[in-house]
């Protein structure tokens, strides 16, 4: 789309399912069942964003602890200790109750962690841990809208995870298809007898783009890799069907 400004996504493959990056100050979701990478993603766009492209970025979690994320992403290189010394990057680690108390009073702690650092892409981690403090799915979505148009004025780049939308319960992110920008689903199916790693765009408002299913990997200091030019050949909704049973 002419006029719109791309933010590369710090994802090596991605961009090309994209049409070349998100846009910048978007919303974005990424879909998974566990361990299939959403939190690397997340991280992923943070540290490439910091280390080449001289964009801050913050990581708010609701579940992992700052001393675990660096450790657990040691292993690609991430210096993220390195990072936060040279106030390139931050992590706000808050309860999901807590967040809530923000939203509802405006978000002010948080929006003043992001000036702190001048922040231009923040992570999410994750909806479905928010979610789950309401009692209806009606109170989730409410909650998670509110969320998001919160996020929107602040004139960032966000990236969120949640459950994948096919097995989600009521009370995570299903429902959410309509509110995001742009929506990622990150797939763990079985192939010949073992599980690999897919992701496919299912939305990008307003922009064209690569709806096939692309395979991926997680390669040693590097991170997620996506090959958008190889196919995947097996039946998703079958696949599923059969793990979730």
């Amino acid at each position: 789309m002419a006029g719109v400004e791309r933010m590369p996504s710090g994802i090596e493959g991605l961009d090309e399912l994209l049409g070349g990056g998100f846009e910048r100050n978007s919303t974005v979701l990424v879909m998974g069942g566990t361990g299939t990478g959403k939190t690397t993603m997340l991280l992923q766009f943070l540290y490439n964003g910091a280390v080449n492209r001289k964009e801050p970025g913050l990581f708010l979690s609701f579940e992992e602890p700052k001393d675990a994320i660096n450790k657990h992403f040691e292993a690609y290189g991430w210096d993220f200790e390195k990072l936060e010394e040279e106030n390139m990057f931050l992590t706000v680690s808050y309860k999901p109750h807590e967040v809530k108390k923000l939203v509802d009073e405006g978000g002010g702690l948080i929006f003043d962690s992001i000036k702190s650092i001048d922040a231009k892409r923040i992570a999410i981690d994750s909806l479905t841990s928010y979610s789950m403090l309401f009692e209806s799915a009606y109170q989730a979505r409410e909650a998670q809208i509110s969320l998001f148009e919160m996020v929107r004025k602040w004139s960032i780049t966000a990236m969120f995870s949640g459950e994948e939308i096919r097995a989600a319960p009521l009370r995570t992110s299903a429902g959410m298809e309509y509110i995001p920008d742009v929506i990622i689903a990150l797939h763990h199916p079985r192939q010949g007898g073992v599980r690999i790693h897919a992701l496919e765009v299912l939305k990008i408002r307003g922009s064209t783009h690569s709806q096939k299913l692309s395979p991926f990997e997680f390669v040693s200091g590097v991170g997620m890799k996506v090959y958008p030019g190889q196919g995947i050949f097996t039946e998703l909704g079958k696949d599923e069907e059969e793990k979730e049973g």
